[in-house]
């Protein structure tokens, strides 16, 4: 396994969640009620701190192969 692969999945990840950040308040500008409202509540709020815990996650998964990749060289 190439260490690289998880880093730019993570920043893939961590890109994809900035466009629908924007893209969502863009949504907001023209869906404004209740379902809005649960939609935003059911889905979205949750998902930015569970997206950085699993980029932290990835980033320490990362360097503890990259370590150990070293230490079996």
């Amino acid at each position: 396994m190439i260490v690289g692969d998880l880093v730019s999945g993570a920043g893939r990840m961590a890109e994809a969640m900035k466009d629908l950040q924007l893209h969502w308040e863009e949504t907001k500008q023209q869906w404004r009620d209740l379902a809005c409202k649960r939609f935003e509540e059911d889905h979205l709020v949750d998902l930015e701190p569970l997206v950085r815990l699993t980029f932290d996650a990835v980033s320490r998964l990362a360097e503890t192969l990259d370590r150990a990749q070293r230490e079996c060289s």
